[in-house]
């Protein structure tokens, strides 16, 4: 039997449409690309718990790259832009005004916090490539999302943190009752992200 081409019906690539999705931030980390430049890469998980949302437990990325002339108001973030670390924590719903001792405490504050990551395409090399250009406090502050295990299967219906990663710059652990967790793989290098 003979078919007709239909390239409506091609594979995009699991390239996102653009939009906003409520998002739950899993790791923070700082990582170094292979031109030098280093960053602060915010991993996020699109939660399945919000009602009519696509791509429930799919992954996005958000990074803030560090200055190459930091202010005195940047160095006090590590370097990087104070105003777009500010920008993420008052999305994520950091309370105004509180201290930090470090940078690492303040990413660490971040993880399980809900935010809305808006996407958009850009090319990059030839081909389209998913950026989350900004993010915006969350529209459902009451998350239910539920992790999934590698193999695909819920951990018992339980909300948990996301297990322990390598190189994590700001880490949690999934809680007590759940066994070794040592089996999830880690995140994408620079080498395995497009951009």
């Amino acid at each position: 039997m003979g078919f007709k081409n239909d390239f409506s019906q091609a594979d995009n690539g699991n390239i996102k449409p653009e939009g906003d999705y409520e998002c739950i931030i899993t790791a923070v980390e700082e990582k170094t690309n292979k031109n030098g430049k280093t960053k602060l890469g915010v991993q996020m998980v699109i939660r399945n718990d919000v009602q009519g949302q696509k791509y429930g437990n799919a992954m996005l990325f958000y990074d803030i790259w560090k200055r190459r002339e930091p202010t005195q108001m940047d160095m006090q973030v590590g370097g990087y832009g104070f105003s777009q670390v500010m920008s993420l924590g008052k999305a994520a719903g950091l309370p105004d005004g509180k201290d930090y001792a470090n940078l690492k405490e303040y990413c660490e504050d971040l993880l399980n916090r809900c935010v809305i990551a808006h996407l958009e395409h850009e090319d990059y090399n030839g081909s389209t490539q998913e950026r989350v250009r900004w993010l915006n406090p969350t529209r459902h502050p009451e998350c239910k999302h539920v992790f999934k295990k590698k193999d695909g299967t819920n951990y018992g219906g339980q909300t948990f943190a996301v297990p322990k990663q390598n190189e994590s710059f700001a880490q949690q652990s999934a809680p007590a009752g759940l066994g070794d967790l040592s089996d999830f793989e880690d995140v994408l290098s620079d080498d395995g992200v497009p951009f």
